[in-house]
């Protein structure tokens, strides 16, 4: 009787003081990310898309005076493919101030995968697939699920987030928001 107390209290004892201990490495990363305000992404044309962080959204270099249209996508989502006609049609209304940046979220896919996909689907926005998209994607907050899509307006503030399918006609109304 006395040894299955003790057995019970050792046992008590090693994990009350597993639990308690935090993981120094996940604060460390947070930290980190929090810590990164500038940012470059590779599209799949060889090109550098230049990203500073600012207080309430995004500033994306090259588009400067446009609104921006993020997308996370894996292409084996099946919600993710769904949604491209959509994007298609959005782009090409909105050409002379909305841009789309399709990012990436599978790690090492070769390039020339990703080439086939756009052409397969006639993608008509920029698609990158860099090292990097994971870490850009846990920069705008974490990427929990795709498809995901953050609107920014032209002077780089966050407009609106978007979690799984979007119907275009939600997506239009936001853009022509964000384009004013």
């Amino acid at each position: 009787m006395q040894f299955k107390k003790v057995a019970f209290l050792t046992f008590f004892i090693t994990i009350f003081f597993a639990a308690c201990g935090t993981d120094n490495s996940k604060n460390d990363k947070k930290a980190n990310i929090e810590e990164i305000k500038n940012f470059k992404l590779t599209t799949t044309e060889a090109q550098t898309l230049n990203i500073t962080k600012v207080e309430n959204g995004l500033v994306f270099e090259e588009y400067k005076g446009k609104a921006v249209l993020v997308n996370f996508f894996a292409t084996w989502c099946a919600p993710c493919i769904a949604e491209i006609p959509n994007l298609i049609h959005l782009k090409e209304r909105y050409k002379n101030d909305f841009e789309i940046v399709a990012v990436l979220l599978e790690d090492n896919k070769p390039n020339n995968q990703v080439k086939d996909f756009i052409s397969e689907y006639n993608i008509n926005y920029v698609v990158t697939n860099s090292r990097q998209n994971l870490t850009f994607s846990d920069i705008v907050g974490g990427v929990k699920a795709i498809p995901t899509m953050f609107l920014y307006n032209k002077e780089g503030k966050l407009i609106q987030k978007y979690i799984g399918m979007v119907p275009e006609e939600m997506m239009d109304v936001d853009i022509k928001k964000a384009i004013k």
